[in-house]
């Protein structure tokens, strides 16, 4: 008797008549397109992960370091991934996170508004000041017993001040231009202006603050962005920061990682350390994105907050515990150093990182 080959429509194996599944790739053998098959796998999919993350959700606020523990044991599908934890935990606070600070970014760009629009107006004044007191020196040329009065030795001394301020900035300019600074770079306010409002050319306006072509290529480019603030009057400048927060953890999770492969290095794997901190900085935005609803739907008062807060290095405390088995004073200890070296070092140094690569991007 004969019997029919079969191969499988996904990756063509040639299959038996008793197979239900390909062996090689696990395809239904007999799967007819039908709105069933459309919806069923990826509902089930979906249900599945949901099921683990729901399974992970409870252990993970209120038995810290027992999920790193579990998956490093072995335990690999019965909890959600730590990857793929700390990605929804993230996903879910940086949401709710651009939604808390959208008042402090308008509060933001309000003031750089208002900055740039007295920017002229306090050049003028002072432009204005030091005209007046040149004034008042050749209007009041007199002197007693051959010598200069109080009052034209302070008006001197004024000036000179002046004078002094605009050498050390660079401004020799002519008398009557309004000058402006920006990170540095000098440029004539009313020359910028009527190149903004002409529509000038960007190379136009890059001579306008200096910029020559012997300059390198990143002198260049800084002094664009420079430009683009001063058109833009700052606006966008703390979006842009915010923006860049999330592409920081991708260095910030794997420092705090190599930091514990430091503290504790005969126990584990890099890899280890890895799934350790997934999981710790996926309670960090769960618990802040709590924090942050329940605060946009009773105002909680600040003494609790702060309490939250501290509570995170008691969290971080039993998770080392719990994972690394050690006593509690050295488990302190080591946890102490950790926040330490953390908050004070790595911290600051990313904040400013994050604002040069805002300017950058911005």
């Amino acid at each position: 008797m004969s019997t029919e080959t079969k191969h499988c429509s996904n990756c063509e194996y040639q299959l038996t008549q008793y197979h239900n599944y390909c062996p090689n790739c696990g395809q239904k053998v007999d799967d007819k397109l039908s709105m069933r098959v459309l919806f069923h796998n990826t509902i089930m999919n979906y249900f599945s992960v949901d099921a683990r993350f729901f399974r992970s959700f409870i252990p993970l606020l209120i038995k810290p370091g027992f999920l790193a523990k579990e998956f490093v044991k072995g335990k690999r599908l019965l909890y959600l991934h730590p990857a793929q934890f700390y990605l929804f935990a993230s996903i879910v606070f940086f949401f709710l996170f651009s939604i808390s600070t959208r008042s402090a970014q308008r509060s933001f760009d309000n003031s750089m508004k208002e900055t740039f629009s007295k920017e002229k107006a306090i050049l003028q004044e002072g432009q204005r000041i030091k005209d007046s007191i040149s004034n008042a020196l050749e209007m009041q040329k007199i002197s007693v017993n051959g010598t200069d009065s109080l009052e034209i030795i302070k008006l001197k001394n004024l000036l000179d001040a002046e004078k002094t301020k605009d050498t050390l900035h660079g401004n020799s300019k002519k008398q009557n231009t309004i000058t402006g600074e920006i990170f540095g770079f000098n440029f004539d306010t009313d020359l910028l202006d009527s190149l903004e409002n002409s529509n000038a050319t960007m190379d136009e306006k890059l001579k306008a603050i200096g910029y020559k072509e012997t300059d390198s290529w990143s002198s260049k480019f800084i002094k664009k962005q420079v430009l683009k603030f001063r058109a833009n009057r700052g606006v966008g400048l703390l979006k842009a920061f915010f923006d860049t927060i999330p592409i920081s953890m991708f260095f910030l999770i794997p420092i705090f990682a190599f930091l514990l492969k430091i503290l504790y290095r005969k126990q584990g794997r890099f890899a280890h350390h890895m799934v350790f901190s997934f999981y710790y900085f996926a309670f960090m935005f769960l618990a802040t994105s709590i924090i942050l609803v329940t605060n946009y739907i009773v105002d909680i008062p600040n003494g609790i907050d702060a309490l939250l807060v501290i509570s995170t290095f008691f969290y971080l405390v039993i998770s080392l515990k719990r994972f690394y088995d050690q006593g509690y004073i050295k488990t302190f200890i080591k946890t102490c150093i950790l926040s330490f070296i953390y908050l004070i070092f790595v911290v600051p140094v990313t904040f400013v990182m994050l604002w040069i690569v805002s300017f950058f991007l911005y």
